[in-house]
């Protein structure tokens, strides 16, 4: 927790009381006994949030980098998500806001994809573990609603599972030329599709794209070629993730490893860029072949992944704002760790606000009408907060 939100907080508390109802029940948020550290944090933005607007007058932050979570954002509830007690959530991964309400999660670390309504009610699941049946899944990397209301997630090799809204089995497409396909976004009435395609290798030279859209069946184009040369830049292809947001006819495509994002339009033509770390974002090295092997304290694997930030996510919020979620990688199981956010107004490129601070074990699960948040990664009980950006 920062020392200006410490310092607030005693200031706002004499100005003002308010009642949270959390959980389905009425709270006094300064009397809740959260369980976890993680928990604690949040219940306390929550708290600054319902009191800061017992404040009136007071000018926004004018400049990148001077506002707190509560200054660019206004908290619009907290949902807690249902579980059935023989299928537990091992861990939230990808989600997707659905366009007639409730929202699509699937489980980070179990083959499993579920539904649930506005309230967190869970409605339907669907998945289990295998290599050979097609309708099984090793993991769950990415979801998308189609245009239809139906949902569709990678499967196994070049293949997409199409699922009905209610998570019944509909179809299965392979996509031709694909080697893998590995995660995917809803792009108006088609598909935006990360894929390798046949003849890829991690460690070749040839930069073939990652990004392809998909029309029916048939990709229409093919963009986002890798941003460095594998084999100038050892070890960097273990850490790089490549990640994409749609909005009206725009496609953002940004790798993990820093800025800025690659702007598309819906003909696949390149459009310019958008974003910029900010000082304090610590880049990626240049390590030579070798440099890992070193087992002296704070080198290796381990000191290499505390010398560099990454970026988590990249989000669109309420139609017009990119909100790009930065962090950390840490062992074990390569855990990304959210920090901080950079928001944008996707429209002109101008950065409106960077370096927000997120409550500490707090995550980033996706955009939408709201920024989507889970209150503590380390759940359950698993609660995601609505965040609403004050400037829409």
């Amino acid at each position: 927790m920062s020392n200006r939100i410490g310092n607030a907080l005693p200031m706002r508390r004499a100005r003002c009381r308010r009642f949270l109802r959390f959980g389905g029940a009425g709270a006094n948020v300064s009397t809740m006994k959260p369980r976890a550290a993680g928990a604690s944090t949040f219940l306390l933005f929550v708290e600054l949030a319902l009191l800061a607007g017992c404040e009136s007058g007071q000018a926004p932050p004018e400049a990148p980098g001077s506002a707190e979570l509560v200054d660019v954002f206004a908290f619009d509830g907290i949902v807690e998500l249902g579980e059935d007690p023989a299928d537990s959530i091992a861990q939230p991964g990808a989600f997707v806001e659905r366009r007639r309400g409730g929202f699509v999660l699937a489980d980070r670390l179990l083959p499993r994809i579920r539904t649930y309504g506005d309230d967190g009610r869970l409605e339907a699941a669907f998945g289990r573990f295998g290599t050979r049946d097609p309708w099984s899944f090793r993991r769950v990397i990415g979801v998308a609603e189609t245009a239809t209301g139906g949902i569709v997630s990678p499967g196994h090799g070049k293949s997409l599972v199409y699922l009905t809204g209610a998570l019944e089995r509909d179809t299965i497409v392979e996509v031709s030329g694909a080697d893998e396909t590995r995660d995917v976004v809803a792009f108006g009435p088609d598909l935006l599709l990360e894929m390798s395609e046949e003849g890829w290798t991690p460690l070749g030279d040839e930069r073939l794209p990652l990004f392809h859209r998909l029309v029916g069946n048939q990709v229409e184009w093919s963009r986002y070629g890798y941003p460095f040369v594998p084999s100038e830049r050892p070890y960097w292809t273990s850490f790089a993730e490549f990640l994409a947001a749609v909005a009206g006819d725009s496609v953002f495509a940004i790798t993990t490893l820093g800025y800025p994002a690659v702007v598309y339009n819906r003909a696949g033509d390149s459009v310019g860029t958008i974003g910029a770390p900010s000082p304090s974002f610590r880049p990626i090295p240049v390590l030579e072949p070798g440099a890992l092997v070193d087992q002296s304290p704070g080198g290796g694997l381990a000191g290499f992944l505390a010398s560099f930030d990454v970026i988590g996510r990249i989000d669109v919020v309420a139609d017009s704002y990119l909100v790009v979620t930065l962090g950390s990688l840490e062992l074990p199981l390569y855990t990304w760790l959210h920090a901080s956010l950079d928001v944008y107004d996707r429209h002109t490129g101008v950065k409106l606000h960077e370096d927000v601070p997120l409550p500490e074990g707090s995550q980033v699960l996706g955009g939408g009408r709201f920024l989507y948040l889970l209150t503590d990664r380390e759940g359950p009980p698993w609660r995601i907060a609505k965040l609403r950006l004050r400037a829409s």
